[in-house]
This record gives structure tokens, C-alpha cells and sequence, in this order.
């Protein structure tokens, strides 16, 4: 009884100290980048993924001026 008492905190502890988002970040907040078309571009949010930002008016696509997207 007493060597399950002891497995159970082991699986406890481990479990306790691996992340439970073990997905691979994509950017860091705050930044943006053109879409790989160049027809807007995608945003960071807060869990360092890209959410789409926008899309650039007919006639314009995305292109990064000074490290930041717009739409000419």
C-alpha cells in the first residue's frame, strides 16, 4: 500500500512540473509580418501564436517598412 502511496506522488509530481501547452511558439508578442501572399498580414497574440490581422485593400498587398507590415 505503501509503494502505491509513494507512485502516486511521483506521477503527481511530474505530471505538476510538465507544461500543459507544450506547443512550439511562433513569434513573441508584440509584432506583426506580412502573410506569406502579401495580402495582409498576422498578428502575435498573447500565447506566441499569429492570429490574422487584416487584409490589405484591392489593388495593395502587404510589405514590411521598418520591420512592420503595411498595405501599399
Amino acid at each position: 500500500m505503501k509503494f502505491l502511496a509513494v507512485a502516486a506522488l511521483v506521477a503527481t509530481a511530474l505530471a505538476a512540473s510538465t507544461p500543459l501547452d507544450t506547443r512550439h511558439k511562433q513569434c513573441t508578442p508584440p509584432s506583426y509580418v506580412c502573410k506569406p501572399d502579401n495580402s495582409g498580414w498576422l498578428v502575435c497574440n498573447v500565447d506566441g501564436t499569429f492570429l490574422d490581422g487584416g487584409v490589405c485593400p484591392k489593388g495593395t498587398k502587404c510589405a514590411p517598412i521598418n520591420n512592420l507590415p503595411y498595405c501599399i
